[in-house]
């Protein structure tokens, strides 16, 4: 018989205790608003070896996000496709895929720049929301994409394109 899997509720609460109680709580409420803001969403859940990525898409795909959330023991950061329009200069990096921005309080969330990034990022993607507000959480396993690049390091590169009608 076969040894019943931990809900990916579980393993996500699992793979969160790593990290500082900080990190693990500004995490949470991050993940929270960003649930009320996507409803009907589904998170894609990626383990690596030194960050946690949750991917919030219309589909099973975490590279069809419309937002992402990127866990690390030094921060949190929100990444947004690397098309979504940024008026106020707000993301950084020059990936070919996504570019990202640091949050400091889950509040940054609710109002301000950040939460017209969000906004924006729902109107860009042009996905409709069900009526129904629940969520749902995947885990994928990421192992195999560790050992892409350089040897020892984690693939830490995230995918997002516009998520299809």
């Amino acid at each position: 018989m076969k040894a019943r899997q931990p809900s990916p509720n579980a393993q996500f609460s699992a793979f969160l205790s790593r990290f500082s109680a900080e990190i693990v709580a500004l995490a949470k409420r991050c993940m929270t608003k960003l649930r009320r803001a996507l409803p009907g969403s589904t998170q894609v859940v990626y383990d690596y070896s030194h960050s946690l990525v949750v991917s919030f898409s219309m589909s099973e795909r975490g590279y069809e996000a419309i937002v992402a959330v990127a866990i690390d023991p030094r921060c949190v950061r929100l990444y947004f496709d690397k098309s979504l329009p940024d008026p106020k200069g707000l993301l950084e990096g020059s990936g070919s895929k996504v570019r990202s921005v640091g949050v400091e309080a889950a509040s940054d969330l609710d109002h301000g720049d950040i939460h017209a990034l969000i906004k924006a990022a729902i109107k860009h993607s042009g996905v409709t929301f069900p009526r129904s507000r629940s969520t749902r959480m995947i885990v994928k396993s990421a192992s195999k994409k560790r050992d892409r690049g350089r040897p020892g390091k984690p693939d830490t590169r995230m995918h997002l394109t516009k998520a299809r009608r």
